[in-house]
């Protein structure tokens, strides 16, 4: 709530500092040059920061489900090439030889 409300208040100064800055500036950009209003430099200007810090924190966000995604039910870190543990299996061996037939060598 106190994010949304200092969000709320940001929002109102930057709308009133652009409409009290409605002059025509001319922008250039490398080999490109125009003439545009103040207001609609300003918006656009908030609106790419306001991007680029969504898309930030989008990606910190996908970094700790995928961190979270590397955990094992016990919380231990899960082991992509260690061994596996085998203790908290619930099936017995006789169990799975039943169901697998057995491997033939061939000679």
């Amino acid at each position: 709530m106190f994010v949304l409300m200092i969000s709320i208040i940001l929002a109102l100064i930057i709308v009133v500092f652009a409409v009290q800055n409605a002059a025509i500036v001319p922008v250039q950009f490398l080999f490109w040059s125009t003439d545009l209003p103040l207001v609609l430099v300003i918006f656009c200007s908030v609106f790419a920061g306001a991007l680029l810090m969504f898309s930030f924190a989008l990606w910190r966000e996908f970094k700790k489900q995928i961190g979270k995604r590397g955990k094992s039910i016990n919380g231990k870190k899960a082991s992509v090439n260690g061994p596996i543990d085998v203790t908290d299996c619930k099936t017995s061996s006789s169990q799975n030889s039943a169901e697998i037939p057995p491997v033939e060598e061939k000679k």
